[in-house]
């Protein structure tokens, strides 16, 4: 629209352009964008600096480089016809913008587009960022980076220093024996003769074992001759039991109300398919294969798995042409035994769907049917209250009086939508005929009417009588209760 706001808008102010410009965006686009300029609100704003922050909010956010890239990988679908096909080129190729590349340039990427491995991904990452910064940029420049990223790095692992670790072992006899005190050869020892640094393994006295004085010594707990009591060899061991405890908590929540799925309509019939971005392809169960019209399948080409490492068996994939949102595209679907309907990023990618907001083509799913059951109940139980006609107040009649120097205020009407044409139209007629409303060929009083989009979708009309009419009626001083008034008056109530 930017002749549009060029040429034929050209009288209008600046303030008007903006509210002319805000009126074309959808209730979530607008909705962003207030949030996005908060604390001020478009007023503020001219002309330009709106068509500036909504095209930085709304725009584009993919680099030069994707676009050549994702232009370079373009292939034809099976589905596809040539003519669809040249237009996806066409719009790729402008989206190049050959006529901004130069030699060198293109050389780089494709320099870069050949680094494919993964312990090339920190240098492609890095001549990624150079080509975005510098224009001038030529393949000796890029070699040259290279060069330099690896001499970096080898000087660092140079410098780095290494530390040397050293692993001790504590072994722990295999038999613990008990401390008593020297004998004789243990008196010797102290009298300044040199000792063994362990005890005896006989008796567990300080003195070597061939000076031990129980080598014939009879133990009384075994039988055996060559040691003293408590010092068999064949003693069991005496284990300390341990008891493990295992604490387990389990957190039981509902993942279902968290889940965003989306409307598809696949061979002319709407289905239901859980968004994830996790999953590199589209995938539905058999069950739902069967309800488009189970379509010829063919045999897979992919080898799946699950988020554990599982592997996933695929039945056989299928193209089909697919409406996501008002979009019409054609994508390759994987069917499976499992219950599984997953919209892949394959999917997301041939719409072109990450630019835009989850609420505008998800639909929240709740688990619970408590809600709408009540309110079906209510309805049975009071349809005269939810009848589409008008209530009628019978208590009071409602007087309106004019300023005696006032005079008649007519305003024009304010321009709506064109895409709103028809909804106002509509309930303009509903309240016609409710008789709320009855239309008239000359008036002294006018007000604009204010038109407010409902949640359910459905518009509601309000009279602005701001503008005028509310200046021009008598204030009713009649004097109000007070809350303790209205207790009082309750207190004796039943």
């Amino acid at each position: 629209y930017d002749e549009l706001f060029a040429n034929d808008a050209s009288r209008l102010d600046d303030p008007a352009k903006v509210r002319l410009l805000l009126r074309k965006l959808g209730m979530s686009e607008h909705e962003r964008y207030t949030s996005y300029i908060l604390p001020k609100t478009a007023k503020f704003f001219s002309f330009a600096d709106t068509v500036a922050k909504l095209t930085s909010l709304f725009g584009t956010a993919e680099s030069v480089i994707s676009r050549r890239y994702r232009c370079l990988q373009i292939m034809k679908q099976p589905l596809e016809d040539y003519v669809t096909y040249a237009c996806r080129i066409n719009k790729a190729c402008v989206e190049f913008e050959l006529p901004k590349l130069s030699e060198e340039q293109f050389k780089c990427l494709v320099f870069v587009c050949g680094l494919k491995s993964e312990k090339d991904a920190e240098i492609r990452t890095r001549l990624l960022c150079r080509i975005e910064e510098r224009a001038d940029i030529t393949l000796e420049l890029i070699s040259e980076e290279c060069q330099r990223l690896l001499n970096i790095w080898h000087d660092a692992a140079m410098i780095e220093e290494q530390v040397a670790a050293v692993q001790a072992l504590d072994s722990k006899p295999k038999f613990p024996r008990k401390q008593f005190k020297s004998g004789p050869a243990g008196d010797r020892a102290k009298s300044g003769r040199s000792g063994p640094d362990t005890a005896c393994w006989l008796c567990g006295g300080m003195h070597y074992a061939r000076d031990c004085s129980f080598k014939a010594h009879e133990c009384t707990d075994c039988g055996l001759v060559g040691h003293k009591e408590g010092y068999c060899r064949s003693a069991e061991k005496v284990r300390k039991k341990y008891v493990s405890t295992k604490v387990v908590k389990v957190n039981t929540c509902s993942v279902e109300d968290r889940r965003k799925y989306v409307p598809v309509v696949m061979n002319r019939t709407s289905v239901r398919l859980q968004l994830d971005t996790g999953s590199d392809i589209t995938i539905i169960s058999t069950g739902t294969w069967r309800s488009i019209g189970s379509p010829p399948m063919s045999t897979t080409s992919v080898v799946a798995k699950t988020a554990t490492g599982k592997p996933l068996g695929i039945d056989g994939e299928f193209w089909c042409e697919m409406v996501v949102g008002g979009r019409k595209s054609s994508g390759l679907v994987r069917v499976t035994s499992q219950p599984l309907n997953l919209l892949g990023s394959d999917i997301i990618d041939s719409f072109g769907l990450w630019s835009v907001p989850l609420d505008t083509i998800c639909h929240l799913v709740e688990t619970s049917t408590t809600t709408t059951t009540n309110v079906d109940a209510l309805k049975a139980e009071f349809p005269h209250l939810f009848s589409g006609e008008l209530g009628l107040c019978v208590k009071t009649k409602v007087k309106l009086e004019l300023k005696p120097e006032k005079s008649p205020v007519f305003r024009p009407k304010r321009p709506v939508a064109y895409a709103m044409y028809q909804a106002v139209d509509e309930e303009l007629d509903r309240l016609e005929r409710c008789n709320i409303i009855s239309p008239v060929d000359f008036s002294e009083w006018a007000a604009p009417i204010v038109v407010v989009r409902k949640a359910s979708g459905a518009v509601r009309i309000c009279g602005d009588y701001s503008t005028g009419l509310n200046d021009a009626l008598q204030p009713n001083q009649y004097p109000l209760p007070l809350p303790q008034d209205i207790f009082a008056s309750l207190a004796s109530c039943t």
